[in-house]
Order: structure tokens, then C-alpha cells, then sequence
């Protein structure tokens, strides 16, 4: 069964900042079974993870401040998660594209922002998923 928010899972991390709690990974992918294989990957390294498959409940999440990290799908419903990657921006949160099509204009425009295609290896997701962590501010 999907749905566009999934409740957060707990579990502790060793690269989110101590005493801060398990880190929380906004994952905004629309394809349910890359959601299901990332969110799976994502529970492994014992992070909380929020799933959305809209740029409409992403955006709401933004709002919320409710996670520490982003995993953001470009092309969402036919819409483009441009307005989403500048609300990440400006609030500052540390987020990467993760999309299977040709991201060179955006890594022109955001060299700074990691871009992970698909398909992926579950060890280079991992990789930058820690990478994300460490320049996360504790809560």
C-alpha cells in the first residue's frame, strides 16, 4: 500500500550528531517501488525516513522542517522539483538529486549539490547519504 507521507521510523545512527536523535531523511521519489528500495536502504543505515511522492507534500515538509536531509527526485507527477530545490536552498538543508535523467544543466547551475543517477549501487547511496549527514545542523 502506498501513501504520499509514510510515519517516520526510529532507530539510532552513528553520523548524525549525538544527542540529537536518529536523522530523518526526506525522500521525495514518485516511483513507488524506488521509494520502497530506497526507503529499505535508508531504514538499513538506521535513519528515520519520511517518504512523499508529490512536490506539493514536499513542499509542505519544507515548511515543517521536519527532516534533516533531503533525497529528491527531479521529475515529480510532471511537475519539476525546481521550486523545491530553491526552498531547500534557502532553508539551508542539506539535500541531493537523485534522478534517472540527464541532470548537466543542474549540476552546471548547483556544482555544490551531489547528483546520484539511476540506476544507483546501494553503496554509493550510502555514501552519499552519509556525506549529507555531516553537514546536517544538529536539532
Amino acid at each position: 500500500m502506498s501513501t504520499d507521507r509514510a510515519k517516520p521510523s526510529a532507530g539510532p545512527t552513528a553520523t548524525h550528531p549525538p544527542g540529537a536523535g536518529p536523522a530523518c531523511v526526506l525522500l521525495v521519489e514518485d516511483d513507488a517501488i524506488v521509494a520502497m528500495l530506497v526507503e529499505q536502504i535508508l531504514l538499513d543505515m538506521a535513519l528515520q525516513v519520511l517518504v512523499v511522492s508529490t512536490l506539493a507534500y514536499a513542499l509542505v515538509e519544507v515548511e515543517m522542517a521536519s527532516f534533516d536531509v533531503a533525497i529528491i527526485d527531479m521529475h515529480l507527477r510532471g511537475d519539476h522539483a525546481n521550486q523545491l530545490v530553491d526552498a531547500l536552498l534557502l532553508g539551508k538543508i542539506p539535500f541531493m538529486v537523485f534522478s534517472g535523467s540527464d541532470q548537466s544543466k543542474f549540476r552546471t547551475d548547483h556544482p555544490h549539490i551531489p547528483v546520484l543517477g539511476k540506476p544507483f549501487e546501494q553503496a554509493e547511496l550510502e555514501q552519499y547519504v552519509r556525506r549529507l549527514l555531516e553537514r546536517c545542523d544538529p536539532r
